[in-house]
């Protein structure tokens, strides 16, 4: 069954929680609102890429995305269209790796990702969404590629018409980094592309 995360906050991040726990640690973050503290201090968003503590993916358009792994032997089928990839860009992963929903980062609650699968919410018509999955990875440094795609024939809701692929490939160190923000070399809202 596919994981289908929705995307509140016109954003997806990667990160593995313990890493990321260790790093505020470092840093002495004690704050819980870690998108503004990011934001706020550039060299400290810096440091998170070439260390490989979490990687942002925006802006994407608010709507509902397939998530796949390639590690999980998942791809997608004719039925899609591939519209963008870009790759290299720095994961550390202790044993698991999320992929959530931006918005998590605007009030973090560990405590919503440890001992869980996923992250879910209830809308006011009880239909359960989805905004974080985990993934059992080896520990590890990582280079991630994403690729967008885009279903040939549009659906209609509940399906989702657009996702994306993940791909790790395990590196001893990483070189360098890519910053997801550069926005003159990156476009990752693949349902703005059609």
């Amino acid at each position: 069954m596919d994981r289908i995360l929705d995307t509140g906050s016109y954003g997806i991040c990667l990160f593995s929680i313990d890493v990321l726990q260790d790093f505020l640690k470092k840093e002495k973050v004690r704050s819980k609102k870690l998108l503004k503290n990011f934001q706020d201090n550039h060299d400290r968003y810096l440091t998170l890429l070439a260390e490989g503590i979490w990687i942002p993916f925006l802006p994407i358009n608010s709507i509902e995305y397939v998530i796949k792994l390639d590690t999980y032997n998942q791809s997608f089928d004719d039925e899609w269209e591939e519209k963008l990839i870009y790759h290299n860009f720095n994961i550390e992963v202790k044993d698991t790796l999320w992929i959530a929903d931006i918005g998590s980062f605007y009030e973090f609650d560990k405590n919503e990702f440890l001992g869980n699968d996923e992250v879910s919410y209830q809308t006011l018509d009880g239909e359960t969404l989805y905004s974080g999955f985990r993934y059992n990875i080896p520990s590890g440094k990582y280079l991630v590629s994403i690729k967008g795609f885009a279903r040939k024939k549009k659906l209609n809701y509940p399906n989702p018409n657009f996702g994306f692929l993940f791909s790790l490939d395990k590196v001893n160190e990483f070189e360098g980094f890519n910053d997801p923000r550069e926005d003159e070399k990156y476009n990752f809202n693949v349902a703005g592309m059609d």
